[in-house]
């Protein structure tokens, strides 16, 4: 009798909750204000379900908002599309953004007594290699730093108009901060070490006319902090696989025959 009455106790507070927590979920106000007008107008079930669809698109669009001012950040939501920051990051994963602070770690700091606007990383640093990748980045006042997977991961545009990714967002770890004299940069990579075997900018010799590069690369200058749009605090795994489905693996599947090469797993 005793443990029925202490079940019944449970089911009592569960309930109690649920009648709470309804009040937090947004369609309880449009069940509560918005139906019963549209149920005077009309009994379609066809008018309640696009109903229901508006406010979906409504709230989705809220929150993305909301997000946007709480974290100062216009994009506070990407999706991951590439498998070049696995085992960190996979695709169809939703990264939330941040805007940068002072506080962020971008890697060891450099300073170098140049001004690296529109220069290239072949300029200043020498990149080492070996069978497993990138070892060891050398500049040109001789200091050496070994890449780490430890520094933030970030967000930026590209720049490169041979590449297939150009002025895309790249979303890849800073391996190293320049404190350059006119303003701090960071070099990036991706921390798969298969797919992406060198930085991002090592392009070596780059043709400005032509806008072409020695080495295929992701963008030829080293990205000033100012021009980083968010950097990640949170990972929600695969949600964003429904997206990519919907507009880039049947997309792709339609028009070549095949899912995209950097299909894995479910997306």
């Amino acid at each position: 009798m005793a443990k029925f009455n202490k079940n019944k106790k449970e089911k009592s507070k569960i309930s109690f909750l649920k009648d709470k927590l309804k009040f937090l979920d947004p369609f309880t106000y449009v069940d509560l204000f918005v139906m019963p007008l549209v149920k005077k107008q009309t009994d379609s079930k066809l008018v309640e379900n696009l109903v229901n669809f508006f406010f979906a698109g409504f709230f989705a669009i809220l929150i993305y908002l909301l997000l946007a001012l709480i974290l100062q950040n216009s994009t506070p939501l990407v999706i991951v599309y590439s498998a070049s920051m696995e085992p960190n990051l996979y695709r169809g994963d939703i990264i939330a953004l941040r805007a940068i602070n002072q506080n962020d770690y971008l890697g060891p700091e450099v300073k170098l007594d140049l001004e690296l606007k529109n220069r290239t990383p072949v300029e200043f640093v020498t990149p080492v290699y070996d069978e497993l990748g990138l070892t060891e980045l050398i500049f040109e006042n001789n200091e050496k730093i070994i890449p780490k997977k430890d520094a933030s991961i970030i967000i930026y545009s590209a720049f490169n108009p041979s590449s297939s990714v150009n002025n895309q967002p790249i979303i890849h770890r800073s391996i190293v901060k320049l404190v350059a004299n006119d303003g701090n940069y960071i070099l990036t990579k991706g921390d798969n070490a298969v797919t992406n075997v060198t930085f991002d900018q090592d392009c070596g010799a780059i043709n400005v006319l032509h806008e072409t590069s020695e080495k295929q690369c992701i963008s030829f200058n080293p990205i000033n902090t100012n021009k980083i749009q968010g950097v990640a605090i949170a990972r929600i795994p695969l949600v964003g696989c429904i997206k990519l489905w919907l507009v880039d693996n049947l997309s792709s599947l339609i028009f070549t025959g095949n899912l995209p090469k950097d299909f894995s797993g479910i997306c």
